[in-house]
């Protein structure tokens, strides 16, 4: 289990993005090529972990950066799905997958990028999540 299993289970478990997105639509990883749109593809971009002073604990927080993608056919979709992405008010924080979450913070946005032969619309959002890991 890693940073991505917390922000998808997350994102399945916001109503306003399943609302907009099927589960089957939201992957780890990059979104293959053909799907169904929108989708959304969630991937680490950056992991830090913060080792304790005695180097002998069981357990490292690790600080992760995840980065959100959302690929729409439409501007508007693109923008209502990657608004639906911010999941509310935080930090979240708890037992999330599994997971030891400390906080789940949301972070800066990407640009519109745009494929016009295609009709794809996409935008990313990042996340700093902060989770318990297991030496």
């Amino acid at each position: 289990m890693s940073s991505v299993d917390v922000i998808r289970a997350l994102l399945m478990a916001h109503a306003p993005v399943r609302a907009l997105v099927e589960a089957k639509n939201i992957v780890l990883g990059t979104v293959p090529q053909r799907a169904e749109l929108p989708a959304i593809g969630i991937r680490e971009i950056s992991r830090v972990e913060l080792a304790t002073a005695s180097l002998s604990q069981a357990a490292v927080l690790v600080r992760a950066r995840v980065q959100v993608t959302v690929l729409a056919k439409t501007y508007d979709s693109q923008k209502a799905v990657l608004q639906a992405t911010k999941l509310g008010p935080g930090p979240h924080t708890g037992e999330v997958a599994g997971i030891a979450v400390r906080s789940v913070m949301r972070e800066q946005v990407g640009p519109d990028i745009s494929n016009d032969d295609a009709d794809i619309f996409q935008q990313s959002r990042d996340f700093l999540v902060n989770y318990v890991e297991q030496n």
